[in-house]
Parts: structure tokens; C-alpha cells; sequence
């Protein structure tokens, strides 16, 4: 696949399009087709370091009619678009890291030609135009032999709306991980419409029309197909959503900090599905996670799909109340009840009556401030501070708590009986860390936001910058995630793209670890990745430390002039000190030596099985 590079000094730079295809061909795809490892004797498909599954296209394609039979075609379009989308997710990452030292559209290329090699479809391309560094990308594909469009005119006559909703997914997500922006693919020919080929256009999501129409079906619904009320419906209740999930456009024109979960994540999908479930319910909810991974966030998604939606959301922070004060600040106060009461006043649950009431840091409370939050719990009924009368309340209640509760409950700091009552359906958010899939979206999100509250306008985010967010820990979470970007927003000027220079103090409190994931513009070599600790690239006027074509050959010509070498023995030293550096974890042990899982493991189970044979032979 060739490209033009174009280039242009002044205030023109950013009004070129580094990339564009000319001649409309893939490059050679062996460089991918070499990661696929069949090992048939042990029921297994690797591609790359992941697992996958070969099944018959008449079984996929009967597993899809009956759910569209079964669940509605709105419930059967998003669960596969989904599907797709993780899997674009997961290719990408593979495409920077077989293509690392390739330019931008090869690695583009990589996707189809990825989704070519599952069997799915077979991509043409018409167009491609890509521009990181502005945020700007324009692709027209032409998709052919598409399974799910065979399989959908096998069992069904044509259809009014396009049907490659698992290409859709994937190419969504593929492209998404790429830019560090939602990218959006539509289908806007397909053959079971009538049309004579299978088209597909991808663009920003601020770049298309109702994007909202499209969007929906990336993310998770109800099993009676109703759609998560925040995401297009505006419910008059007292706290409004200050933004939608996946994009949508937020419902106040003043971006607002973020207090929905957005994300793609299978982590994020799997605690949606949760809330969905539970949150129609008047069950208790117990929301658990380290600090910053978006408790509060779930809380509100908690109220906005539950029947009192309409009414008020109260948010209490046990920790930041005196243990004097949150007596009174929950259950209100009585005129007269101690000094300075001068007047009688409603506290937190009264405030909160026929709608959701979210305590956090529950495990804080006074154990005199548990009891009695255990008895409105059981009864539903309260006595204001000082008074006698029995108050009923209508409060659904969510907490939340960093803190291991059943250790509490040993160490005698948090009741027995309110934990579980507290603990009827408890619901566990993953860290940052764990839901690097949900980046991108955070990451578009965030800077769109931020870029309006303080009146910036970028232009994108350049390679580098990106891999440096995708890399980095997030010990702080969300929390700290918002901060970095804030701060780099504020560092940027109009109109530049933000770069790694404005991302200042990422990695001060976890020492700049980061999960050795290779950039996709990375400088020319061999692309050797290093131990933890060490960089691979040039970083902060730091001397690059990654190992050159020129010096490996050098270190080869020295070891080979002294006569004593063994091409099998130097590779048994390698990968028993790669798995030295590891602990034994073959999945990193695997990235540092530059080869997949299951190449590692074959490699060990060869070294094993000539010690066998030298044990048996001595």
C-alpha cells in the first residue's frame, strides 16, 4: 500500500493530510497471517497472544436468527456490534505491535486484513485518508463475501436496514483504538438491502448525523430491549446527567465534570449489565472499588434507570462529616435537640424521599450512626436528633466503600448485621488499569470537555502523547485520569495537537510503569521492548536505550568470531532469562523476546522435553 507523506512548514502544517492513499492496495498481510498458531492436539487457535475460536458460519448464523427470533433485532444488533467492537479493540493492539516500525496506514490496513483472516469479510478499500495528529480520518471500504450478510440472506428475504453489525462493531473499534478518538463506521450500502455491494464509511463521531442512531448499539440494554433512559431521554429529576455514554451529545451546552460511566470495555460492560438489572429493583446496592474508578458515576446510573429516576439523587460522603455532625446530617434534627439547635431541620433521608439516596465511604460511620442506619434500612422509618416521632421515608439506597468490609466486620469496626444488610447485590468496578479498552473514549471525552470549559481549541493528540496515556498505570483512576488531561489541556496552545511534553507529572506516584505496549509510530529498529523500568525511546531529552539493528549485529559478530557458539543454546539462555525478568509470567516473558504466547510455549515445551531425554538417556 503506498502513501504520500506531505508536508508543509508555518500555518499550513496542520492543514495537510499526512496520509493518503494513492494506489488503494493492502500491503502483504504474511507479517499477520504468521501470528495465527494452530495447535489442534490441545483444543487450541492462537492469534497472537490471544485465543480464538474457529466455529462453522451456518452455526453462527443460526445462533443469530434465533436470538434476532428471540430477543428483537434492536437486542440482537447491539449484542453483536459489541462483540465486534472488543474484538477491533483487541486486533488493534496486535496491528501496533506487528507493525510498530510501519507507517500509520499500514497499521490501518492491518484491520481488514485482520478481520479478513477471521473469515469475517474481505475489505476493499476506496479511500483512506489519516491525519492523527489533527484527529482527522476519512476511510470508504467496500466489504465483500460479509458472513453475517451471507448468513442473514440464507434465513431472511431483504431487509430495510444494513446487517454487517459485527463489521461495524469492529471496524468502530479498530480504528477507535488507533486514533485515540471515537471513530464511528457506518454502513451505507448493503446487499441485503437491495444494494449491489456492501460499503462502509468511517469518520469521527462529531463528523457524522445522528450519530446517536448509530452510537446505541454500542451499549449494553435491558433484556426487554428498553434503552438506558439517560442515554436519549431527559428525565425530570434534580440531578441531570452532565453527559451521555459512547459519545452522545451532552444534554447541557456547558461541559460539566463527567458524572455518567462512558467506556467499551468488557470490565465496563459486565458492571452495566449489573446496574441494568438491579437498578428497576428496590434492592440495596453495594458499589465496591479502589478510589477514583467512578463510584459516584455508577451511583447516578443507578438512579437515572430506577423508578425514582424522577425523583431527587442525594449524595452523602460519610467520610467528609464530623462523627458528631452525621447523626444529625442523616436523619435530621429536632428544635432544641442540643445548643444552637434553634431550628428543626431535615436531614439527608428526608431530603431524599421518593428518589435514591447514595451513601459513600460507608465504612467511616460511627457504629452508633450504623445503628440506626440499620434500623431505617430494615423499617424505612427514622426519628429526627432530639425528637420522638416516627418519620416514614421512600429512599432506595446505594453505598460504596474502597475498604474491605468483611475485614471490618472481623476487626469489630463496621456491624454484622448492616453488612449484610448493605451487601444484597454488591457490584465491583475494575480499576483504570484493567479497563484500557475504555481509554479512548475517556480520552475523547475528556479533552471535548475540558477544550470548552477553558476555551482551548486542539487540534488532536499526536502518537506519542496517546501511547503514553494507553501506557501509564492510572494508580488514581478516573480521578487522576481527568486531572492529567485538564492539566495537559491548560499546557497546550490553540490549535496544536496535544503532545507528551503537556502530559507533566504522569508516572510520579507509580514510578513510570507502564504495560509495554509498543507506539505505532515508533522509530525504525528492530523494536525490541525492555524490562520494566527502562524506556524505549527517547523521553524527556533522555538518551534512547532501544537496542539497534547495528548493535545487535555487532554483538553477533563478536560472539561468532570466538568459535564457540550454539544457535539452540543462546535461545534457551534468552527465554530462561526472559522468564528470570517475568517471575515466570509467560504472557511477558513472551513480549520481551518479541514472539507470541504460544510460540513461547512451544519453545518451552521443547526445551522440557530434551531434559526428559537427557535425564532418561544418562
Amino acid at each position: 500500500m503506498a502513501a504520500s507523506n506531505s508536508t508543509k512548514s508555518g500555518s499550513d502544517k496542520n492543514t495537510v493530510l499526512r496520509d493518503i492513499i494513492t494506489d488503494l492496495r493492502f500491503p502483504d498481510m504474511q507479517d499477520l497471517a504468521s501470528l495465527l498458531n494452530f495447535r489442534p492436539e490441545e483444543g487450541q487457535i492462537w492469534l497472537g497472544d490471544k485465543r480464538m475460536l474457529l466455529i462453522h458460519a451456518e452455526s453462527f448464523g443460526s445462533l443469530r436468527q434465533e436470538l434476532v427470533e428471540t430477543m428483537g433485532t434492536e437486542y440482537t444488533r447491539g449484542l453483536l456490534t459489541r462483540a465486534g467492537y472488543l474484538s477491533g479493540m483487541r486486533d488493534a493492539e496486535l496491528a501496533i505491535k506487528t507493525r510498530h516500525n510501519e507507517s500509520e496506514l499500514e497499521m490501518l490496513a492491518a484491520g481488514a486484513q485482520l478481520h479478513a483472516l477471521s473469515g469475517m469479510v474481505e475489505v476493499e478499500p476506496v479511500r483512506v485518508e489519516a491525519d492523527q495528529e489533527r484527529g482527522y480520518l476519512y476511510g470508504e471500504f467496500i466489504w465483500k463475501h460479509s458472513v453475517e450478510d451471507d448468513m442473514h440472506l440464507a434465513f431472511n428475504s431483504k431487509t430495510n436496514e444494513p446487517v454487517c453489525w459485527m463489521e461495524i462493531g469492529y471496524s468502530s473499534g479498530f480504528l477507535t483504538r488507533l486514533m485515540g478518538k471515537r471513530v464511528l463506521v457506518r454502513e451505507v450500502e448493503c446487499l441485503a438491502t437491495g444494494d449491489n455491494v456492501c460499503r462502509a464509511v468511517a469518520k469521527p463521531v462529531e463528523e457524522w448525523d445522528n450519530a446517536e442512531e448509530d452510537l446505541k448499539y454500542f451499549q449494553p440494554r435491558s433484556s426487554d430491549h428498553r434503552q438506558i433512559a439517560p442515554v436519549f431521554t431527559k428525565p425530570n429529576r434534580t440531578v441531570t446527567p452532565k453527559t451521555a455514554p459512547f459519545g452522545l451529545k451532552p444534554e447541557q451546552d456547558k461541559p460539566m465534570p463527567l458524572d455518567r460511566p462512558i467506556g467499551s470495555s468488557g470490565a465496563y460492560h459486565s458492571v452495566l449489565h449489573k446496574i441494568i438489572r438491579v437498578a428497576p429493583t428496590n434492592a440495596t446496592v453495594l458499589l465496591l472499588g479502589e478510589s477514583g474508578v467512578g463510584k459516584t458515576m455508577f451511583a447516578h446510573e443507578i438512579h437515572a434507570n430506577s423508578r425514582q429516576a424522577n425523583g431527587p439523587f442525594v449524595e452523602v460522603n460519610c467520610a467528609a462529616i464530623p462523627d458528631q455532625l452525621i447523626e444529625s446530617e442523616l436523619f435530621g434534627v429536632q428544635r432544641g435537640a442540643y445548643s444552637g439547635a434553634s431550628d428543626s431541620r431535615p436531614g439527608r433521608f428526608e431530603a431524599a424521599n421518593g428518589g435514591t439516596l447514595f451513601l459513600d465511604e460507608i465504612a467511616t460511620l460511627s457504629m452508633t450512626a450504623q445503628g440506626k442506619l440499620l434500623r431505617v434500612l430494615q423499617s424505612g422509618e427514622l426519628e429526627r436528633l432530639g425528637s420522638n416521632k416516627t418519620i416514614k421515608v421512600n429512599v432506595r439506597v446505594v453505598t460504596a466503600t474502597n475498604e474491605d468490609l468483611k475485614a471490618a466486620v472481623k476487626e469489630g469496626r463496621f456491624r454484622s448485621d448492616l453488612y449484610y444488610r448493605v451487601n444484597v447485590f454488591p457490584v465491583t468496578i475494575a480499576p483504570l488499569r484493567d479497563r484500557k479498552d475504555d481509554l479512548p473514549i475517556l480520552l475523547d471525552n475528556c479533552i471535548n470537555r475540558m477544550t470548552e470549559l477553558h476555551g482551548r481549541s486542539l487540534s488532536g493528540i499526536t502518537p506519542k502523547a496517546l501511547q503514553k496515556i494507553l501506557d501509564h498505570n492510572w494508580p488514581g483512576n478516573i480521578r487522576e485520569f481527568e486531572n492529567v488531561i485538564e492539566r495537559a489541556v491548560i499546557l497546550a496552545d490553540d490549535g496544536e495537537a496535544l503532545d507528551e511534553r503537556h502530559l507533566s507529572g504522569l508516572g510520579e506516584l507509580d514510578e513510570g510503569r507502564n504495560e509495554g505496549t509498543v507506539s505505532w509510530d515508533a522509530a525504525p529498529g528492530i523494536g525490541i521492548k525492555l524490562p520494566k523500568g527502562q524506556t524505549s525511546g527517547p523521553n524527556d531529552g533522555q538518551k534512547s536505550e532501544e537496542i539497534t539493528e547495528a548493535m545487535l549485529s555487532n554483538l553477533a559478530g563478536r560472539i561468532l568470531a570466538s568459535g564457540n557458539f550454539s544457535l539452540a543454546r543462546s535461545e534457551t539462555i534468552f527465554v530462561r532469562k526472559a522468564l528470570e525478568m517475568t517471575d515466570n509470567n509467560v504472557t511477558r516473558a513472551a513480549e520481551l523476546l518479541g514472539i507470541t504466547r504460544a510460540q513461547l510455549d512451544y519453545r518451552l515445551k521443547k526445551l522440557t522435553s530434551g531434559m526428559d531425554q537427557g535425564d532418561s538417556a544418562s
